[in-house]
């Protein structure tokens, strides 16, 4: 019953004990004139316990409040943890999207943690304190620094990663062609870079590449809603076989240019095995 008046009791201002004593008098005072003395007794006692049930409420309910406070900022504490781990997973998939969004709501959390546990400084123990705050700054230079290295990805790059992340999601069939497509593109790019005509070969292959993502864009819209086109399965199968022949192109290319870079190393063998088959010349005394 006397609990609906816990807002008004909350809100009543920290006021030293003598304040108190004297609105207590106050009070008292004009009850005087117009009560009985039967009547002021009873009403000085009924205030008086009054009083004090409103001191011991107030003291109870700031009690509550702080440890609210204190759990609320323990639980916040554990989230951290948990998201920053959660980070660690994210990087070892290469998920940036969802490193990114995690990255940011623990930043904010850890702001929270740290103004936090300064306004309950006085409450906590000073070596919690103290372990709480380094673990946060910690955490916070290692979050920050890993969204620079982020941002330093090109934005090709990051649709890569988030196409990567739709493929192993909604067509994991071609997970793996599509991984030796990418691997084998960076390494016929870095080979493209040593030759003569780089910008010549650059264009070729590339162009290749952009038919690849035109036909890997339509695969994946017709295998995440093959009722909205027509001949959906036929076209899907076309589309593999056309992913596995570019495929085993890129292999071609990729040993036609290894093959390039042993030009020397086939002179030079052949120079050996010209030398093994002539015969030393006799010597006559």
């Amino acid at each position: 019953m006397l609990q609906k008046f816990d807002g008004i009791i909350q809100h009543l201002p920290k006021l030293p004990k003598w304040v108190w004593f004297i609105i207590y008098f106050l009070m008292i005072a004009p009850l005087s004139d117009v009560l009985p003395d039967g009547l002021l007794f009873t009403a000085m006692i009924g205030l008086g316990l009054g009083f004090n049930y409103v001191g011991k409420r107030k003291k109870w309910l700031t009690g509550q409040k702080l440890a609210k406070r204190i759990q609320n900022l323990k639980d916040n504490v554990h989230l951290a943890d948990k998201q920053s781990n959660l980070l660690k997973d994210y990087l070892a998939i290469s998920d940036y999207s969802n490193f990114k969004v995690t990255a940011e709501q623990l930043l904010a959390r850890i702001e929270y943690i740290k103004d936090e546990s300064y306004n309950l400084q006085s409450h906590i123990p000073r070596d919690v304190y103290s372990r709480m705050n380094q673990k946060a700054d910690d955490v916070k230079v290692d979050t920050v620094l890993q969204l620079e290295k982020l941002q330093q990805i090109s934005g090709p790059q990051a649709e890569h990663t988030d196409l990567h992340l739709q493929i192993v999601q909604e067509a994991p069939e071609i997970n793996d062609l599509y991984k030796n497509i990418q691997k084998d593109h960076h390494n016929i790019l870095e080979k493209i870079k040593k030759a003569d005509n780089v910008a010549e070969l650059e264009a070729l292959h590339e162009s290749g590449m952009q038919k690849f993502y035109d036909i890997l864009d339509g695969y994946l819209k017709i295998k995440a809603s093959p009722k909205e086109y027509y001949n959906a399965e036929q076209r899907l199968e076309n589309a593999l076989v056309a992913i596995k022949a570019f495929d085993l192109d890129l292999d071609e290319t990729l040993r036609q240019l290894n093959e390039s870079d042993l030009s020397d190393f086939d002179i030079s063998l052949r120079m050996m095995q010209t030398n093994k088959r002539t015969p030393d010349s006799d010597t006559t005394i």
